[in-house]
């Protein structure tokens, strides 16, 4: 599959994009480059670079540890709050 790539002054990936599959591989007076690769694994932004037309992902870049925890919901916090309450209310009352 042919991809558009936009990389800074050293190579590394910026951005990308899906292309025209009848585009040719290479630069383009657009500002961006024309590659082709098997597939989108590695094409990760700010985290890989573009090196004879090849993607080369930072070594040791672990996406998945990349990305934010997400926060408990409003409704969360009070269930875990209450739930909290309760337990100490119980064992509170199991020691008596």
């Amino acid at each position: 599959m042919k991809i558009k790539v936009w990389t800074d002054d050293n190579n590394r990936l910026l951005n990308w994009a899906y292309a025209d599959e009848n585009r040719s591989v290479g630069p383009t007076d657009e500002g961006f480059e024309i590659i082709e690769v098997d597939n989108a694994v590695g094409l990760y932004e700010n985290h890989a670079s573009i090196i004879d037309g090849r993607v080369v992902p930072d070594a040791g870049y672990d996406p998945d540890a990349d990305r934010p925890a997400p926060e408990p919901s409003h409704e969360q916090q009070m269930i875990a709050a209450l739930t909290l309450e309760v337990a100490q209310l119980k064992a509170a009352k199991s020691s008596d």
